[in-house]
């Protein structure tokens, strides 16, 4: 299997880094969000891809990772400072950590190789961050607590069009 290059996105990456988080939570998320959950995403992709390729022309203080082979996305991964406008609006202020990671996803044929924990140690600005984490999505809470991440007690329903699935934040005080 061809090994992934790491580099941070352009924004002429935004597109495809678009349809391959579309394209993977709809993978990951099966079953669990509504069957035409990919369709709903897409919709808003007139919208974010011009907000990401301004991202990624200008990360700031962001990091964000993606990970090809041969051109091809395989995986992304992004922390950004918190809170997200959307935790704002519905009181999740103050944010338990000042940074969040907001993405973090690895092609159903690389995971199991090694390439998340990558994608994950070369983002990892060693500060303290949280993530909101699906419920039922079990796979990556064992992922995130074998990195010093602990489940808070907050619960959230997700939006419309994730089927107001369940979710809550996870929270890593200190780097390991």
């Amino acid at each position: 299997m061809p090994v992934p290059v790491l580099t941070t996105p352009k924004p002429e990456d935004a597109e495809g880094w678009f349809d391959f988080l579309v394209a993977q939570q709809a993978s990951t998320y099966a079953g669990i969000v509504p069957a035409d959950f990919a369709e709903r995403q897409r919709a808003y992709r007139d919208d974010w891809v011009p907000a990401l390729a301004e991202r990624f022309a200008e990360l700031g203080t962001s990091r964000a990772l993606i990970a090809k082979v041969k051109q091809q996305i395989v995986g992304i991964a992004s922390i950004t400072d918190a809170p997200a406008n959307w935790e704002e609006h519905y009181g999740f202020v103050p944010s338990p950590a000042a940074r969040q990671l907001d993405r973090l996803y690895v092609a159903k044929e690389y995971q199991g190789t090694g390439l998340a924990d990558a994608l994950f140690a070369n983002v990892d600005d060693g500060r303290p961050m949280y993530l909101w984490l699906i419920d039922a999505n079990e796979r990556a809470r064992r992922f995130y607590r074998r990195r010093g991440f602990t489940d808070l007690d907050e619960q959230h329903s997700a939006s419309e069009s994730w089927g107001h699935v369940g979710m809550h934040r996870m929270l890593r005080s200190m780097a390991r």
